[in-house]
């Protein structure tokens, strides 16, 4: 049985999967914003229509964009904290540079494997993952785009607002978003000081927005997979019409024998659906081995992160300007790490329930040969689905996850409370 499961997914025609010229905007709206935030930092290229020295120079564009914004900002940080004398000035500087850090980490990982990437986008183009027209089988696909555009547009909102609240409270007492190295004070001149907290605003807007872009990508490509096995749910219980979703009546004289060809079709629609589930597996299998390391430092650093900022919350707040900006970092925090546990979660549950599904095949009028297809598909869906980060550690992405977070910083928290005390 074993190897007719692997027959099945060598069946997958790569036809099925992709297709060379389609943009991913016109099959997934939802990624219209995430896509145009990376090609403002060249990192969505083109590689099928580039020539070889358009492609240098894209990628080389790339290079001095990010140099200019994101890295100086992180060098300047970072050459800051070795000046500072307060304990507040560290904490200030230190969450900043966390933040920095693990967006660099990102943002190279996501250039070095953006041909992976753009695979697993195109994927979603595979004949099985379009629409299908039917308006009960489609209503998951709806479901995921709305509620990762709501993820998306929140973390977007409270991020740029966050920064632009920012902007506004410095221009109005002449200091800087964040104090960085060398030193701009009052005697700094008015136009470098401008010049100044305007490199700062738009590199932190730009380290939000690709932030926020990538986080949001694999909350997509979550999303996406957890709405196609809600489908193949769904078409596991479809009406009687269509012959494998009702149990016969215990009456025996209501119960008809199925033909020839109506065995042939149940058995075709249920190997299809196992060619279906198994495609679904695959691509978050893939999805999951690509993006676990990132996604692992992330949480990792999630955690000093929050405890860092609800530490700075408790102890250096003196002004209802400076609690309204922590409460929203931190709300910016916890939608980063919420959504990658919710949508983790959701596939945990939606891969029990297509199990449960497959006890409503009507499985006593089945022949033989559908019989041991349905029971061989059972035991591979009873094993379920584990939706979780493997990099050295494992990290299962589920709310229970998320809700250890919290209080793994809040523990962290109390500790260092007790010690700074």
């Amino acid at each position: 049985m074993v190897k007719f499961f692997r027959c099945c997914k060598a069946r997958v025609s790569p036809e099925l999967l992709s297709k060379k010229n389609e943009k991913p905007e016109a099959f997934l709206p939802s990624l219209r914003m995430i896509l145009f935030i990376f090609r403002m930092f060249y990192a969505w290229p083109d590689e099928q229509s580039l020539a070889p020295n358009a492609l240098w120079w894209y990628r080389a564009k790339g290079v001095l964009f990010r140099t200019f914004f994101i890295y100086l900002s992180a060098a300047a940080q970072l050459a800051y904290n070795f000046t500072v004398t307060s304990r507040e000035e560290l904490f200030a500087g230190m969450f900043v540079l966390l933040t920095q850090l693990v967006l660099i980490l990102k943002m190279e990982f996501f250039y070095k494997n953006v041909s992976k990437i753009q695979q697993l986008i195109r994927r979603l183009h595979g004949k099985r993952y379009r629409q299908s027209g039917n308006a009960e089988e489609d209503m998951p696909l709806v479901s995921a785009r709305k509620k990762s555009t709501i993820f998306w547009a929140l973390y977007f909102m409270f991020s740029v607002g966050l920064a632009t609240e920012w902007l506004v409270i410095s221009l109005s007492l002449t200091t800087l978003i964040v104090p960085v190295w060398p030193v701009v004070d009052h005697t700094t001149p008015y136009w470098v000081y401008l010049m100044v907290i305007f490199h700062q605003y738009v590199a932190i807007a730009l380290n939000a927005s690709f932030n926020i872009s990538w986080d949001s990508l694999v909350a997509a490509l979550f999303a996406l997979t957890n709405a196609h096995l809600h489908r193949l749910q769904i078409q596991l219980m479809k009406d009687a019409k269509r012959r494998m979703i009702a149990v016969s009546s215990f009456d025996d004289n209501a119960r008809s024998v199925p033909t020839k060809s109506d065995a042939d079709e149940v058995y075709n629609e249920l190997l299809q659906c196992i060619i279906f589930h198994q495609e679904v597996t695959g691509f978050l299998r893939e999805v999951l081995d690509l993006f676990s390391g990132p996604l692992l430092a992330q949480l990792y650093c999630s955690v000093l992160i929050l405890c860092i900022t609800e530490f700075r919350l408790l102890t250096d707040v003196n002004t209802m300007a400076d609690t309204v900006q922590a409460v929203i970092y931190l709300l910016c925090l916890v939608i980063q790490v919420a959504q990658y546990c919710y949508f983790g979660n959701e596939i945990n549950c939606t891969a029990q329930k297509v199990h449960q599904a497959t006890a409503f095949v009507n499985y006593p009028d089945m022949n033989i040969k559908c019989r041991k297809l349905l029971i061989a598909f059972q035991q591979i869906t009873a094993v379920g689905i584990k939706c979780s980060a493997k990099y050295v550690f494992t990290i299962q992405l589920s709310m229970e996850t998320f809700v250890t977070i919290l209080k793994t910083s809040y523990s962290y928290l109390a500790v260092l409370r007790s010690m700074t005390d």
